[in-house]
């Protein structure tokens, strides 16, 4: 893994929650997402595309692994066929059969697929070094880690998160690669659950700006949030993070070079910013398997460059954005723009089922939105 000769640059386009399923020969929702890999593809021409975790239904994977490889390797199909990488984690619906090692050994066996168990014993975590463009100096790391899935005492956390000897793997492969590259490499972590430290993107909600707001998860569930300043991007949802803080962002900020971290998790939310100096990154889903909102799929494309490594550049890309027309939605999800999808959520939200059909008539009947971001 190295920068590009020719530009000095390495980009990465990274998937959110694809949740595919063994239909995708017959689903329209597997044809639309594969159009917005494909028009992304081509848009970026990236250097590797990252899979955030809920990828690929692992449940066929207990009787059938064979047929859990021909979908996952359709689904890497569009990036793999160009000869691009694809760089894959563990949702936490890759756990949910209990048989981590199976999948892991099906990913491996398709080309230009990696996911790996190369740290804790039982853990997917695993990293790669990225060299400079002639191969020699190792510039930064990405480290791909295993979030695990459901907490073992639910009264305490629904969702579990990174554990302890994950975190000291984490710290102790991070300082050998720094002392071995005679610098703080700077480094950025793909993982699905996002950390608790998400919250600090989000205040609480005015009274007025309630129509607007989302509820809290879980052990926030008693307050409503909005954007907070400095935060970009669409909240649709609470953050779904563990109710226990295990410590893990503290020891980002402890290493010294954590400068992004990018999760998966949930499908409604694609807000961004910055944590005591580490950007955090939320990622909708890049599909229209599981419970999203209208056309407002999407990706991200980050960009590192060469002479200043440590510093990047990313953008969203939706559905429509790519000039595409879905054919899995229906006539209303179908014919609305992301704008008109995200303002039908929230007039859902603030007054039921009735203002939202009213909406739904407007747009349809008065074109009220006159066809306009």
């Amino acid at each position: 893994m190295r920068f590009n000769k020719e530009t000095g640059k390495f980009g990465m386009l990274l998937f959110g929650d694809l949740h595919e399923k063994p239909d995708y020969k017959t689903s329209l929702r597997f044809t639309d997402m594969q159009k917005m890999m494909i028009a992304a593809l081509n848009k970026y021409e990236p250097d590797i595309c990252v899979l955030l975790g809920d990828n690929f239904d692992t449940e066929i994977c207990r009787d059938n692994p064979d047929e859990f490889v021909k979908g996952i390797s359709a689904l890497c199909a569009p990036a793999t066929g160009r000869g691009i990488p694809v760089y894959a984690i563990m949702g936490n619906h890759e756990h949910d059969p209990g048989i981590d090692e199976k999948v892991i050994e099906a990913y491996s066996r398709v080309p230009l697929l990696n996911l790996r168990a190369e740290g804790v014993p039982g853990k997917a975590d695993y990293y790669e070094v990225l060299y400079s463009s002639d191969g020699e100096t190792p510039e930064a790391i990405l480290w791909f880690l295993d979030s695990n899935n459901l907490y073992e005492d639910r009264s305490k956390s629904h969702y579990d998160f990174v554990h302890t000897d994950q975190i000291e793997w984490f710290e102790k492969t991070y300082a050998e690669l720094n002392e071995k590259a005679g610098k703080v490499l700077p480094s950025y972590i793909f993982q699905h659950t996002p950390v608790p430290e998400e919250y600090r993107l989000l205040r609480k909600a005015h009274f007025y700006e309630l129509p607007v707001s989302v509820k809290g998860y879980n052990s926030h569930s008693g307050t409503r949030y909005v954007g907070a300043k400095g935060t970009e991007g669409y909240v649709g949802e609470g953050p779904c993070s563990p109710d226990i803080n295990n410590g893990q962002f503290e020891s980002w900020k402890k290493t010294g070079g954590v400068k992004a971290a990018f999760f998966g998790h949930d499908h409604l939310n694609d807000f961004s910013g910055f944590v005591d100096g580490i950007f955090l990154a939320q990622h909708k889903t890049a599909g229209f398997r599981a419970y999203t909102d209208g056309c407002r799929s999407c990706v991200r494309y980050v960009e590192l460059s060469e002479d200043n490594p440590g510093v990047f550049r990313q953008e969203l890309a939706h559905f429509k954005d790519f000039g595409l027309k879905s054919e899995s939605l229906g006539p209303v999800f179908r014919t609305i723009n992301d704008r008109q999808s995200q303002i039908m959520h929230i007039c859902a939200r603030a007054a039921g089922v009735a203002a939202a059909a009213a909406v739904i008539y407007k747009i349809t009947a008065g074109g009220l939105f006159n066809g306009k971001k």
